[in-house]
């Protein structure tokens, strides 16, 4: 990757983590007003303000990286992919259309959650830019080869988990069981009320990503994959672990900030772990 791709991909990864931070510590209104903050860009800052006003400067770094990413990337793909930085780029103002009505709106759990899931989509495309400069390199991608497709459950199981804990954490679930393993007490709780469901399931998912995962590394150890394909499925692997600790971390310290800020940052890396898997084995079969 050039200086480019490596600023947008890291800026983008930045947004999104101080975007979780600033949700975990209650400063999604610290601005009433957007664009601009209380009718300013350089408003009085207190530190829920900086969090919050911070999010929205990175966010127009953000876009301005990107834009040269997608000229460069407009410039070197193939008509057969240049919907990617097309896509990607109308994706891109609708999210910034979605964080002004998280605003007007008043932090409602669906645009909320529907602006995280959006930002995952773009994060996917903008990864792919990024690691595919040409349209040479993607030519010899085919994600949706049969062989592919245990990866391509992983990831969209992964994407699916990502969205419902953003809708976990918007809807006050996060701690709808304060307890773990258990919840309220229970295996399963005799009164299964619609926040402690939601949170049940985000669990549930966690639990088969984590076996559905353990599954491919060890096909993959029967199957004697090369090297660079195993050498990925080891480093899911791990990091999938690592997220279920973190998990029961959140729980346990009370959705503090910065548990839940790294539990973010792990699932991102994870889901580059299962892009660059999908790439890397389509190049091989």
């Amino acid at each position: 990757m050039g200086r480019i791709e490596k600023a947008t991909l890291f800026s983008l990864v930045l947004l999104l983590v101080w975007g979780n931070m600033v949700s975990g510590l209650g400063a999604g209104l610290a601005c009433p007003d957007w664009p601009l903050c209380f009718s300013s860009f350089f408003p009085e800052l207190s530190f829920p303000i900086f969090m919050e006003h911070g999010h929205r400067v990175l966010g127009l770094v953000v876009t301005i990286l990107f834009a040269f990413l997608a000229r460069d990337r407009f410039k070197s793909y193939g008509k057969g992919h240049k919907w990617i930085p097309v896509t990607c780029s109308i994706l891109l103002a609708i999210q910034i259309l979605a964080g002004g009505l998280v605003v007007i709106l008043q932090l409602e759990t669906n645009i909320t959650t529907f602006h995280f899931a959006n930002a995952m989509i773009i994060f996917i495309l903008v990864y792919t830019m990024c690691t595919n400069l040409s349209s040479k390199e993607l030519d010899l991608i085919n994600i949706f080869d049969k062989k592919n497709l245990p990866y391509l459950t992983l990831f969209f199981l992964v994407f699916f988990q990502l969205v419902l804990g953003a809708y976990v954490r918007h809807s006050n679930a996060g701690l709808a069981c304060p307890d773990i393993p258990k919840c309220l007490g229970y295996w399963i709780p005799p009164y299964l009320s619609k926040i402690v469901s939601i949170h049940l399931l985000h669990r549930a998912t966690g639990i088969i990503i984590l076996l559905f995962t353990l599954a491919l590394f060890f096909k993959g150890v029967y199957d004697n994959l090369g090297n660079s394909v195993m050498k990925n499925l080891r480093n899911l692997l791990y990091l999938v672990i690592f997220q279920v600790v973190l998990g029961v971390l959140v729980v346990v310290s009370k959705l503090a900030f910065s548990m839940t800020a790294i539990h973010l940052l792990i699932a991102l890396i994870i889901v580059s772990v299962i892009i660059n898997l999908l790439f890397v084995k389509s190049k091989v079969n």
